[in-house]
C-alpha cells in the first residue's frame, strides 16, 4: 500500500502535478508533454511511468489519458492549488484572522471568489476600513448585511430600500436598544421588521450588486482582556477590533456572498419574539 495518498504523491512533484493537470484537459501525446513541460525527458518519462503504476494514467492510441481515479485525483489537486493561490494573495490576512467563523461549506468555496483586495487601516488613514465600508453602503441601492456589532456610522449608511436585508446578532441588537434607552439614538431601527432577523454569525459582511465585503474576527493572542460582546472574557478576537477588510468585485464573489447570506437567512430567527422576551419596555 502506498505510504502517501494519491493527491499527495502528485503534489510532491511539480512534474507529476503538471502532467496530471495537462492530461486532465485533454488526451495528450507523449511528444507534446515532452516539449511542453519544463523538465528533462527522463523526468517526464519517469513521472509518466509512476503515475501509470499508481493507476492514475493510461496510454491510449492518441496519447495519455487519466483513469477515472486519475480524474478524481486531478480534481483534488486542482482544488488544493486554487486554495493555495487564493491564500497566497495575502497570507498575513489569513494568518491573523479567524476564518473558521465562516460556515465550512462556504469556506471551502472561497477560492471561487477569485481576485480580492485587503484594505487595511494605516497611520495616515486610521479609519480607512470604516470609511471604505461606509462608502460601500452609501453607494449601494440595496444590500444584504450581516453584523455582530453595532456601529452608528454603518447604521446611518444602510440603504433604506425594500430589498435591503439585515442579519444582526442578539448582542448587537442589545447594544442598539440600550443606546436608544440612554438617549444616544433618536429612534429605534426603522427597517421593516421582515427585513431584519437575528443570527449567531460572528463575522460582518455586505453584499451589493457589484461588491462583496467581509470582516473576520482577529486571531486571539490569549490576552484576558478580550471580550465576546456580552462583557465576558473571550479567547477569540473581535470583528469590531479588526483593522482589515476583505473586498472583492468579481461576479463570483458577489454570487458567493449572496449564497452565504441566503443560507444564513434561512437559518435565522425573527426579531419580534426576542424583543418581546428581552426588551418588553420598548413595546409599550
Amino acid at each position: 500500500m502506498p505510504s502517501q495518498s494519491q493527491s499527495e504523491f502528485v503534489l510532491t512533484s511539480s512534474v507529476r502535478t503538471e502532467l496530471v493537470l495537462r492530461v486532465a484537459e485533454r488526451t495528450t501525446p507523449t511528444e507534446v508533454l515532452l516539449s511542453g513541460i519544463d523538465a528533462s525527458d527522463s523526468a517526464v518519462y519517469d513521472a509518466l511511468s509512476t503515475l501509470r503504476g499508481r493507476g492514475l494514467l493510461t496510454e491510449a492510441v492518441e496519447g495519455w489519458e487519466l483513469t477515472a481515479h486519475g480524474h478524481l485525483v486531478a480534481d483534488s489537486v486542482s482544488e488544493w492549488l486554487s486554495s493555495e493561490e487564493f491564500r497566497a494573495r495575502d497570507p498575513a490576512f489569513w494568518k491573523n484572522h479567524q476564518a473558521d467563523v465562516i460556515p465550512a461549506a462556504f469556506r471551502r468555496r472561497l477560492p471561487e471568489v477569485g481576485e480580492y483586495e485587503i484594505v487595511r487601516d494605516v497611520p495616515q488613514e486610521p479609519n480607512r476600513c470604516e470609511d471604505v465600508a461606509v462608502g460601500m453602503l452609501e453607494s449601494a441601492d440595496h444590500c444584504d448585511l450581516t453584523t455582530p456589532y453595532y456601529s452608528r456610522r454603518h447604521q446611518t449608511a444602510i440603504p433604506r430600500h425594500p430589498e435591503t436585508r439585515l442579519l444582526v446578532t442578539r448582542e448587537a441588537i442589545d447594544v442598539s436598544f440600550q443606546r436608544y434607552r440612554d438617549g444616544r439614538r433618536e429612534e429605534l431601527n426603522n427597517m421593516d421588521p421582515a427585513a431584519l432577523r437575528l443570527t449567531d454569525c460572528q463575522f460582518a459582511s455586505v453584499v451589493t450588486d457589484d461588491k462583496l465585503k467581509f470582516e473576520l474576527p482577529t486571531v486571539s493572542d490569549g490576552a484576558t482582556d478580550r471580550h465576546d460582546g456580552t462583557g465576558h472574557p473571550s479567547e477569540r478576537g473581535s470583528v469590531a477590533g479588526t483593522t482589515a477588510l476583505f473586498v472583492s468585485e468579481t461576479d463570483s464573489a458577489v454570487q458567493w456572498g449572496r449564497d452565504l447570506f441566503e443560507a444564513l437567512w434561512a437559518d435565522s430567527d425573527p426579531l419580534g419574539p426576542y424583543v418581546e422576551r428581552h426588551h418588553p419596555d420598548l413595546l409599550e
